[in-house]
């Protein structure tokens, strides 16, 4: 992703240092899309135009942490271990990944970029997503949200997926399932992937549904693995996340940390437990009717 994207995010960062109050924040988020929208649509048709993926202001389609990717990475890098350990070494292993929640392309980019490095005789990067408009607006009243709203109806932000999985040469090992994970999840066959990676709806009730539904098509020693834990629920007040479930984010009134209560809610009451989690990328590794820690590097890259 590109350093600019980084900047972009190391500031919004440094902002929620500074500023705990929820309305506060989405005045200011939505003053710096009003601000910066029309330099993103130059940048948007820069990108087009040299050919390059394109993840910014536009469309809204610099969705999630760009400092995960870090960890997704190495989330293959111990996958491949694992499964070399196992007696299959890349050379001679199929790998699937499947990813619910895709939007613009990000996620698919690096999980087909990490799949590269090691060779595998086979690899292939399935993406679940409706490409449709599903946010509630009627409590997020952010400018972002409602602009992704606009742009997933319109159906832009599929055009840019497809475009962006191109330009960054990883589109023949991309196959898209267009649909609600609620009804497509189900009709996929058992056992089939070796990694799972959750980041679509974020009210608690879907997290919920797909990390049940996700499991049965999870291979024994497969990863399951998800985006936007922020805070573990041991580390806030249930009372207060209940409260704002309507909301796509929160900010804890003790920690002063801006996260998803949905998210947290469905990790939290799902694994009974805190998860192994890495700038709000949470893995844990199925063993039978368990769950294993997943430990990655958190030193720089």
């Amino acid at each position: 992703m590109s350093e600019r994207f980084n900047v972009t995010y190391r500031l919004k960062l440094f902002v929620l240092s500074l500023v705990k109050d929820m309305r506060i924040l989405t005045i200011l988020d939505n003053i710096f899309h009003v601000l910066f929208l029309p330099f993103s649509f130059l940048s948007y048709q820069w990108h087009r135009l040299l050919g390059r993926p394109y993840h910014g202001i536009w469309l809204a389609s610099s969705q999630g942490n760009p400092f995960r990717f870090k960890y997704m990475a190495q989330s293959i890098d111990y996958l491949a271990k694992d499964l070399e350990q196992r007696g299959r070494p890349p050379s001679s292993t199929e790998v699937r990944i499947l990813e619910i929640g895709a939007y613009a392309g990000a996620s698919a980019i690096q999980w087909g970029q990490a799949l590269k490095k090691h060779h595998f005789k086979e690899a292939t990067v399935y993406s679940l997503d409706p490409w449709k408009s599903y946010l509630d607006l009627k409590k997020n009243h952010r400018w972002r949200l409602r602009i992704m709203n606009h742009a997933l109806a319109s159906g832009r932000i599929f055009q840019l997926f497809k475009r962006n999985i191109k330009a960054a040469g990883v589109s023949a090992m991309c196959r898209q399932l267009v649909g609600n994970s609620a009804e497509i999840l189900p009709l996929l066959k058992d056992n089939s992937f070796d990694l799972i990676y959750i980041d679509g709806d974020h009210e608690a009730g879907a997290v919920k549904k797909d990390i049940k539904n996700a499991l049965p098509l999870l291979k024994d020693g497969g990863l399951l693995c998800g985006d936007d834990l922020e805070m573990q629920l041991s580390g806030v007040d249930v009372d207060f996340v209940k409260r704002h479930l309507d909301l796509d984010m929160a900010v804890d009134p003790a920690s002063g940390v801006a996260f998803h209560p949905g998210v947290a809610l469905a990790v939290g009451e799902f694994f009974q437990k805190d998860v192994p989690c890495y700038e709000g990328y949470w893995v844990v590794q199925k063993k039978g009717h368990d769950f294993d820690d997943v430990k990655l590097n958190e030193g720089p890259e």
